[in-house]
């Protein structure tokens, strides 16, 4: 039992990243359809790499001190 708590609470995890990661692609898009240079991918993917590193200590906190799967049931229960 405790084995499909810790996939369920990896998926969780994924679930927060990806969200933190899929929104500064999205500003990162943004920048680079605005800067078609070599400056504007550099800076894109800098965007992105920083969403991905806030989103990864984000979820681990969360983790941490929630757990990801009763946050996110959390959120669900607002909406």
């Amino acid at each position: 039992m405790k084995i499909i708590q810790f996939i369920l609470e990896i998926f969780g995890w994924l679930f927060i990243v990806f969200g933190t990661t899929a929104a500064s692609a999205l500003i990162g898009f943004l920048i680079y359809i605005k800067w078609e240079t070599g400056i504007g991918k550099m800076l894109s993917l800098l965007i992105i790499s920083i969403g991905f590193i806030i989103g990864a200590v984000w979820a681990t906190r969360i983790w941490r001190k929630y757990g990801t799967v009763e946050w996110l049931s959390g959120i669900s229960r607002i909406t």
